[in-house]
């Protein structure tokens, strides 16, 4: 299964996204991002599709250069203060990562990692040596959910048996661990 498979096939992750509202200003669309507190251009930010907040829902869709957003329901027009958010985009070596761990390792990786309160999108940092062709050792990934901050240690190893095992401490000093072997 590939990455986004994978990502379809998990619950909702909180943290998932970026939102905020846009404004027509200078003849381009305008996107205001509530949490950070910054402007972007809608059609930068809409390249891997776009959501719009109607009907009490949020709606996929592509960006059309007319200030449109293509979806199921049909072609909407934006209108200034409207509620857009897009998916937050994973780094290169994380997303590669993810897709380099086996199905049952992915899964339960998730499965742990959000029962610590973490989401896959509160990654900040990764160390991915499985990118340097390394069939053993260890990656490092840092995540912080804004409430704490936890360093994941992933122990690997590849070829004929894989094992996966994965640790974390936490900035309060909690430690835990998961493993997924074969």
């Amino acid at each position: 299964m590939d990455i986004e498979e994978r990502l379809q096939c998990i619950a909702e992750q909180p943290r998932a996204y970026v939102q905020g509202t846009v404004e027509f200003v200078n003849d381009e669309w305008i996107f205001f991002d509530e949490e950070a507190e910054e402007a972007s251009l809608v059609e930068e930010m809409a390249e891997q599709g776009i959501e719009l907040f109607r009907y009490g829902h949020w709606l996929s869709g592509q960006w059309q250069e007319t200030g449109m957003i293509a979806t199921d329901l049909g072609i909407f027009p934006l209108t200034n203060g409207d509620r857009i958010r897009f998916r937050k985009r994973l780094t290169y070596a994380y997303r590669q990562w993810l897709a380099s761990l086996p199905d049952p390792s992915f899964f339960q990786f998730v499965q742990w990692l959000n029962s610590l309160g973490f989401s896959l999108y509160d990654c900040l940092y990764c160390y991915n040596g499985l990118l340097f062709a390394k069939s053993t050792g260890v990656n490092f990934i840092i995540y912080d959910n804004t409430e704490q901050i936890g360093s994941v240690h992933h122990y690997y190893e590849r070829g004929q048996a894989s094992s996966d095992r994965f640790e974390i401490t936490l900035n309060n000093g909690e430690r835990a661990i998961c493993t997924q072997i074969g």
